[in-house]
């Protein structure tokens, strides 16, 4: 009885801690939904960054989490959807406050960026009460000096946009508005500065309102890049125009992807100022200049160097354990097909004397 009371407790308490990662929670789930929604009132709403991680080492990440430490946020949660990474992040996540859940193998395959904006979609319809603001960013090529949410705290009613120094005329995106609408469309609006999508920020309401029309947009055309297709929304179709915000790199988020480089200004501190030479609260695409990812790894987390050399070790070793795989599995095979001709001449060798048997029978 004693033992049976014991094994009960090991399956309660592995059950209990098994909800750390939720995997219903992100599409279906809706019998928490009224307690979530009651448990907060206008006044003590937080707010909220989110964003997804696929195929990621610990290493990719550091730099965001550990910059969003460093900044102060206040009265933010972090929510973070995972797929297809190693323990370790999870285990990380968990270690320091993030709210982690694990995407269902039924959305496999639907890419990872276009099924975010499901997601959040399904995430921000069960906490419609519960958050603010909420900001969507890109996680491995993202990191903060700053809490942005205090840029818009008193702002009502919004979606906010990044730009880039550049126009839908860039080849890029340009290919990627044709692939969706065609050359005519693109022309018509080839002179626009570029929108990132990297990068999103709003109040809920009107977030989840792009998100809903954005994921309707994205199961039209799953063969075209979700940029191409923002920016065909923002400016083509002209949706969200009376609530949109739009900030270029003199504002509190910077997109560096095609910024010159002798345009971005860092100060002693190595923080990277705006145009306006105010430290940014948010810098995207810092991995394209290959000098800035040296000074964000030593500010932030000097210790990757450790973690990076981890990796490629481990990267050796398996791919050294998979050459020897593949040379036993050439030596198997090949002593097979030895082993299969063998048997095909043995095996004419004694149709030949069953023959030769017969012949001298008759004679």
């Amino acid at each position: 009885m004693k033992k049976k009371l014991f094994i009960l407790f090991i399956y309660f308490f592995l059950y209990i801690n098994s909800s750390s990662t939720n995997k219903s929670y992100i599409f279906n789930s809706k019998k928490n939904l009224l307690n979530i929604q009651t448990n907060y009132t206008a006044n003590n709403k937080k707010n909220v960054i989110v964003g997804v991680i696929e195929n990621y080492y610990l290493n990719m990440i550091l730099p965001f989490f550990k910059s969003f430490i460093k900044s102060n946020f206040h009265n933010c949660d972090v929510v973070i959807f995972v797929r297809y990474v190693p323990q370790i992040i999870t285990d990380y996540l968990s270690s320091i406050g993030v709210i982690v859940h694990e995407i269902p193998n039924n959305y496999k395959n639907i890419r990872i960026i276009n099924l975010r904006w499901k997601i959040y979609t399904n995430f921000l319809s069960q906490n419609m009460n519960k958050y603010k603001l909420i900001l969507h960013c890109d996680i491995r090529d993202t990191f903060f000096q700053k809490d942005i949410f205090k840029y818009y705290e008193n702002q009502k009613s919004f979606l906010g946009v990044s730009l880039e120094d550049g126009t839908l005329n860039e080849h890029l995106n340009k290919k990627w508005i044709i692939d969706l609408a065609g050359d005519k469309i693109h022309k018509a609006i080839q002179n626009e500065r570029i929108i990132n999508i990297g990068s999103l920020l709003g109040t809920v309401d009107k977030f989840l309102e792009f998100s809903i029309y954005f994921w309707d947009k994205l199961l039209q055309n799953p063969n075209c890049i979700e940029q191409g297709i923002a920016n065909y929304i923002f400016y083509y179709e002209k949706m969200f125009k009376n609530c949109l915000l739009k900030s270029d790199n003199y504002g509190p988020i910077m997109t560096l992807g095609l910024t010159r480089k002798e345009k971005i200004i860092i100060d002693s501190d190595d923080n990277i100022l705006n145009f306006k030479g105010e430290v940014a609260a948010v810098i995207h695409q810092y991995d394209r200049k290959p000098e800035l990812v040296k000074k964000v790894k030593n500010k932030y987390c000097p210790e990757i160097g450790f973690y990076e050399k981890l990796i490629s070790n481990n990267y050796e070793y398996h791919k050294k354990k998979r050459l020897d795989e593949i040379k036993y599995i050439s030596k198997k095979n090949k002593n097979i097909i030895h082993l299969l001709i063998s048997l095909y001449f043995f095996g004419i060798i004694l149709v030949i004397k069953r023959k030769s048997r017969k012949l001298i029978k008759y004679d």
